[in-house]
């Protein structure tokens, strides 16, 4: 089986209940009181006893991971006889792959959020996300927040319009960003659309944040690969490694896991970003 496919199948689930991990959310059978994995308490939650379906096969979205392929997907993106839809499209991909957003707080962002009420543009950027609840700060580069104020300037956004509105008004759908605006431009490459989407750009972000660190030094790629955790909001290195798309021999020597160590990071990467389709 591909690294990047995981099968699922009908169950019928015989158990009322199941013993859910408070830490990694690992499913724990049986009457343990401390998860097999992390080691961490459990508790109780009823399950429906109904049978449960889920699609045969799901892929998880691929990171671009050279600049060839970059650029491939920019040309893509502004391949429109609407300029303005190619210029939203192509800014809207640049800062997805330089700030590592979720697809759906992407597409919340606001003028106001980057540019002062000065007009100048802003170094750091506060949002909170729509599937933790938590704030997270951004640090934007000044070139990335130069893009930002001459796209705002160009499109004369006020300081409460959204950065990237649909042809409808209002902002985005992060469907549409998926379905009407990467997976299009993917198919446009001759690329599998399956493997490309509302991910790929967070998932750039994070393996050329990772990679670039690595190519200095081992240290600094821990160190790296210790803060995307952190960012990315996963219980372990070996989830994040496996959600950038790392080679599975390349986690288990970094991260000294078993097979079946690497399928259980891998399924919760999988979990990870399914939550959000």
């Amino acid at each position: 089986m591909p690294s990047n496919l995981l099968q699922f199948k009908p169950r019928v689930v015989e158990t009322p209940y199941i013993l859910i991990c408070t830490k990694c959310g690992e499913e724990n059978e049986g009457t343990a009181n401390f998860c097999s994995h992390c080691g961490k308490a459990l508790r109780p939650q009823l399950r429906s006893t109904k049978q449960q379906y889920a699609p045969l096969t799901k892929h998880t979205k691929v990171p671009l991971k050279t600049m060839a392929e970059i650029t491939a997907m920019e040309h893509s993106l502004q391949d429109t006889k609407r300029r303005r839809l190619a210029y939203r499209n192509l800014v809207l991909f640049r800062l997805g792959c330089n700030v590592g957003l979720r697809g759906g707080d992407l597409v919340q962002l606001k003028a106001g959020q980057f540019i002062g009420k000065d007009g100048s543009p802003k170094d750091t950027v506060y949002v909170i996300e729509q599937k933790t609840g938590k704030g997270r700060e951004l640090k934007i580069s000044d070139e990335v927040a130069a893009m930002v104020a001459q796209y705002t300037d160009d499109m004369h956004l006020a300081s409460e319009d959204f950065l990237f509105s649909s042809q409808k008004g209002g902002c985005l759908t992060r469907k549409t960003l998926n379905d009407d605006i990467i997976v299009p431009a993917a198919e446009r490459l001759g690329w599998n659309p399956l493997l490309y989407g509302s991910h790929t750009m967070r998932k750039t972000y994070a393996y050329r944040f990772y990679t670039q660190a690595q190519h200095l030094s081992q240290e600094r790629g821990y160190r790296a690969l210790s803060m995307l955790c952190k960012e990315l909001g996963h219980s372990n290195e070996a989830i994040t490694l496996c959600y950038i798309g790392i080679e599975a021999e390349e986690i288990k020597e970094i991260c000294n896991l078993s097979a079946k160590d690497y399928d259980w990071a891998f399924a919760q990467a999988l979990r990870d970003e399914l939550g959000e389709e």
